[in-house]
């Protein structure tokens, strides 16, 4: 944790609004972002990302110095979620494709391509088993380390590292299955 964000962590002990409100600017598109790729539909993870907030700002206290704020937050944005899914189980856990922006003169047809295979990753990702999509979420969408990861689904790194494998590997024979099937 840097300074910042130990000083950050310091004002929200002392229940500073204003911190709270710095919290939110700084890892609310994180937080969402991660909710939508587990599965969660928009409103779903707006109402699971203020719900987010609303126990940190509660149980601020449990925050260990160890641990990052970040890694703190998609630990409790991760339970909100299970918590919801175990009450309304969605039909299909995936993920939609991220709208492609076309870069300055960049031709329609690598555009085109582009937008396809990032749709293909995503549909891949979201039929990966739930402990396997978490762990690619995780780390490739909010780029948090193994040890991070960990901490927030609660198991070591080294278990993060061999989901990480599996899901590389599905992941490539889908894609592979599926390009080849197009």
């Amino acid at each position: 944790m840097g300074p910042s964000e130990r000083f950050l962590v310091w004002r929200l002990r002392r229940h500073d609004r204003e911190a709270c409100r710095d919290l939110i600017r700084r890892h609310h598109a994180r937080v969402y972002g991660y909710l939508r790729r587990l599965g969660a539909d928009g409103s779903m993870a707006e109402d699971l990302t203020q719900e987010t907030y609303t126990r940190a700002w509660t149980r601020i206290e449990t925050l260990r110095e160890a641990a990052s704020l970040r890694s703190w937050l998609l630990a409790i944005a991760r339970n909100e979620f299970l918590q919801r899914a175990r009450v309304k189980r969605p039909k299909e856990i995936g993920l939609e494709a991220a709208a492609s922006v076309a870069a300055p003169g960049a031709a329609a047809d690598d555009v085109l391509a582009r937008a396809e295979r990032e749709e293909l990753l995503h549909r891949a990702v979201g039929r990966l088993d739930g402990t396997l999509r978490e762990a690619i979420v995780l780390h490739y969408f909010q780029d948090l380390s193994l040890r991070e990861v960990g901490m927030v689904v609660g198991v070591p790194p080294g278990t993060i590292k061999s989901r990480l494998n599996r899901a590389l590997q599905e992941l490539r024979e889908r894609m592979h299955k599926e390009a080849a099937d197009a």
